[in-house]
This record gives C-alpha cells, structure tokens and sequence, in this order.
C-alpha cells in the first residue's frame, strides 16, 4: 500500500509540474542532495519519520523523465509545422 502512496504521490506531483506558469523553460535537474525546487517539501517530510530523500530522488527523476518528454514532444510538433 505504501507503494501505491509514493506512485500517487509521484504521479500528482509530475501532473500540478506538467501544469506550469506557461512559461517554456524547463526546470534545472537535480543537482547534488538539493533537489528540484518542486521536491523540497517532500524532503521536508524527515520531521516526521518519512525518507524524504529518497521519495523526493524518485520524484525528481519522474519530473526529469517528464520534462524530457515534453522536450521531445515539442521538437516533433514544431518539425511537423514546418
């Protein structure tokens, strides 16, 4: 059951990145034990006896995933209008 949480979790947080300020810029990877920005109240989840760094590395991976996705998507759509 736990793992469905943190596969919920992970998929509502890379669906609310997905819906962004509109801006194109995609967001820096994860850097070091910093984390994405998007991530660092999960990280903030050690208060309360959660592995915050482990479910915000899974995260961010899914949001990296996801951004990239996005990416490649984006290229095919502006060669298809050219």
């Amino acid at each position: 059951m736990t793992t469905m949480r943190i596969l919920g979790l992970a998929w509502l947080l890379a669906a609310l990145a997905a819906c962004g300020d509109g801006t194109t810029d995609t967001p820096p990877a994860a850097s070091g034990e910093g984390g994405r920005p998007e991530t660092a109240n999960i990280r903030a989840t050690e208060a309360i006896g959660v592995d915050g760094q482990a479910i915000s590395k899974k995260v961010d991976a899914a949001l990296d995933a996801n951004d990239q996705r996005k990416d490649e998507l984006d290229k095919a759509i502006e060669a298809q209008e050219r």
